[in-house]
């Protein structure tokens, strides 16, 4: 018990300093509104708290002309020995005091002034030679209450920047003295970095073992294999796998990051971690796991086949989107015309970036080397950025950027022929196709039933690109039908014709699955998929159930219900007004389909798109770094946890320089010679 007494006795001397601030803070404000002693106006109460635990551990007094500490015991005494006697080098004695009683050695006839205008007696005439010195502001004066409630966001502001900001910025004089002008104490570390960084981890993982409890079933969401590269010929790791939890209520829980060094993963540990991921989440019930979206990389996609034929009551796929960015590689590599235009204009953006022409450079979707990016990336690029600038400045461009070189007269020739232009505006298109397809994934999280009817909006798209740019399509469909080929899955086709959003009215009025739409092995592979999903003792009866599925459907007035869209004030989209209806419509109405129906409510629900993360280098590579002490690696896990949290929750997985389109874009009314700040280097 008597251990006890100091940190009582400490916390007591504590709140006493804590109190002995806030009076003097308060009798200053008053003091500088005319209702306390002139000297208020110069000295200022500073708060010197503990830097591990936070608490007051002293009271000073600082002179805003000098910046030298007092004791705070007795501020009138202080004022006497600093100021009046002489020892601020900064300070002139008032003519008027703060109290409008002038002193009897005055030296000019002054009026005495009221008590809010006061200050203006430190104000010398305008032919005075004498020095005017600043006056401190007056600092808010915030409760408790709001000085936590400031630092709870502030803190909340760190860790969903993670790596974005450093926490070295608190020590910033700068960013200390924006605290000071806003009223709020100094900041430490240990505060951001300790005790707080600790509850907030422990709150979010409950709240996420909740969630993941309440949820009949589940999806794994992996992303990041397979794409293990060293940059700049540097040590530290850059491959990064992230691992996170798809839930029926359309919401998304951040698992994990892996650390996995500087070379791809081989496919028995890929195995071995999904697994063990899906033991962990699952609590052992790992039925609860209905399948896997997954990028893998080319290389380990035996890995999702293998364990899908492994747990067959799992729906394992590879993620679209990197499948459509996959299939724009191709259209780089392997259409001849494409692949002519694009090492044009890469040869342009490098004869861009030798000539250093900064102010461009806003311009430019991929900003820095080129030599950073595989191949396919930047030529794509390249004439991404050619077409960009040629739209923006027209021929004006070509003349004033790439003048004739006679050390490269066949680029010169080139770019001064139409036909060069007129396949980059070919081929820019064809590019635009595949990024408004991807962006139409990124914004309503593609499902697994959508998978069939955006393949085949694709394939409309790129047949009315050939026809209008008079291409011949075979070559081109060619390599759509073999990318397609590639990713296809049969759950695809079972999840189509289960999900009520694409259910078709017929002549007489019935909303019926669109089994029409299919080809003959589609429609074995819906007898596959859902044969595969039920229990051996089952599978006849959900076949059973299939047939009435496909003769019936669903009764009208629920389907438009299923079905029904609204425009989306922002992209002026039409959007399903109730994303997760086609699910409920299982769980709740079909209760006559005893089998089929917890096979639909699961194939329904799944995604086929991961969720795609922007990561910061330089942070990840310090959460892993053998260099850092394992406390230190600890606390950047958790920062790195409480904010992909944080950004799950707001559904926003862009980089920090994503958010400023006005900083990188170059749509507006300047001309090139505005941005053609610098002249070219010879």
């Amino acid at each position: 018990m008597a251990a006890t007494f100091p940190a009582q006795e400490d916390d007591l001397f504590s709140r006493n300093l804590q109190k002995r601030y806030n009076g003097l803070v308060m009798v200053r404000k008053r003091a500088i509104r005319g209702k306390g002693a002139w000297y208020w106006f110069h000295l200022e109460p500073i708060l010197f708290q503990n830097q591990d635990t936070g608490t007051a551990k002293a009271v000073k007094l600082r002179c805003g002309l000098c910046s030298a500490l007092f004791s705070a015991s007795n501020p009138s005494r202080t004022a006497t020995e600093h100021l009046k006697r002489g020892s601020c080098p900064n300070f002139r004695h008032p003519e008027v005091n703060y109290n409008g009683i002038r002193p009897k050695s005055t030296k000019h006839n002054l009026l005495a002034l009221p008590p809010p205008l006061a200050p203006l007696a430190m104000v010398p005439a305008f032919c005075s030679s004498e020095p005017v010195f600043p006056s401190q502001p007056d600092r808010p004066q915030l409760t408790q209450s709001q000085i936590d409630t400031a630092f709870d966001l502030l803190s909340e502001w760190f860790y969903e920047s993670c790596g974005h900001v450093s926490l070295s910025t608190i020590d910033h004089p700068k960013f200390k003295a924006f605290l000071n002008h806003l009223g709020l104490p100094r900041i430490n570390r240990s505060y951001l970095t300790g005790a707080k960084l600790d509850a907030k981890y422990e709150k979010i993982m409950v709240q996420t073992k909740s969630k993941l409890q309440d949820a009949m079933f589940f999806q794994l969401s992996t992303d990041g294999w397979g794409k293990g590269k060293k940059k700049n010929n540097s040590d530290s790791p850059h491959v990064f796998a992230s691992i996170s939890l798809n839930l029926p209520n359309g919401s998304s829980l951040f698992h994990k990051v892996l650390f996995l060094g500087t070379s791809s993963p081989s496919s028995d540990y890929i195995k071995d971690i999904l697994w063990s991921t899906i033991i962990e989440t699952s609590g052992y019930d790992v039925f609860r796991c209905a399948g896997i979206v997954a990028d893998v990389g080319n290389v380990n996609n035996v890995v999702l086949q293998e364990l899908e034929t492994r747990h067959h009551w799992m729906v394992i796929v590879s993620c679209q989107s990197t499948a459509l960015h996959k299939l724009l590689r191709d259209f780089s590599k392997d259409l001849p015309l494409f692949a002519t235009t694009a090492s044009i204009c890469l040869k342009i953006i490098q004869k861009f970036e030798s000539h250093h022409y900064n102010g461009l450079n806003i311009c430019l979707t991929q900003q820095g080397p080129y030599s950073s990016l595989n191949q396919a990336s930047a030529t794509i690029s390249a004439v991404e950025n050619v077409a960009r600038l040629f739209y923006k400045f027209g021929h004006t461009f070509t003349e004033k950027v790439i003048p004739v070189d006679p050390s490269d007269r066949e680029l010169s020739d080139v770019v001064q022929e139409s036909k060069f232009w007129k396949d980059l505006d070919c081929f820019a298109n064809l590019i635009s196709i595949i990024r408004e397809l991807l962006q139409d994934i990124k914004e309503d999280r593609l499902c697994l039933g959508q998978c069939l009817p955006l393949w085949k909006e694709l394939k409309s798209r790129i047949t009315g690109w050939c026809s209008r740019f008079e291409i011949d399509d075979k070559p081109v469909m060619e390599l759509v039908n073999r990318r397609f080929a590639k990713n296809y899955h049969a759950a695809w086709a079972a999840s189509y014709v289960l999900d009520p959003l694409f259910l078709v009215e017929d002549s007489c009025g019935r909303y019926l699955p669109p089994f029409k739409f299919l080809t003959p092995e589609q429609e074995k592979d819906v007898v596959k998929t859902i044969t595969r999903l039920t229990r051996d003792e089952e599978a006849h009866v959900a076949l059973m159930e299939l047939m009435k599925w496909r003769t019936e459907g669903l009764d009208p007035v629920y389907a438009r219900a299923v079905q029904a869209k609204e425009r989306d004030p922002i992209s002026g989209k039409m959007r399903v007004v109730n994303p997760r209806g086609n699910r409920l419509i299982w769980e709740t109405y079909l209760s006559e389909f005893k089998v089929l129906r917890r096979v639909a409510a699961r194939l329904v629900f799944l995604q086929a798109t991961t969720s795609k993360f922007n990561w910061n280098q330089s942070f990840l590579s310090l959460v892993c770094s053998k260099r850092q002490s394992n406390e230190t690696i600890e606390r950047a896990q958790k920062v790195l946890f409480v904010s992909l949290h944080q950004r799950f929750e707001r559904d926003d997985f862009s980089d920090e320089e994503e958010k400023d389109p006005e900083l990188s874009s170059c749509e507006n009314d300047m001309s090139l010679d505005q941005y053609l700040v610098c002249k070219p280097v010879d």
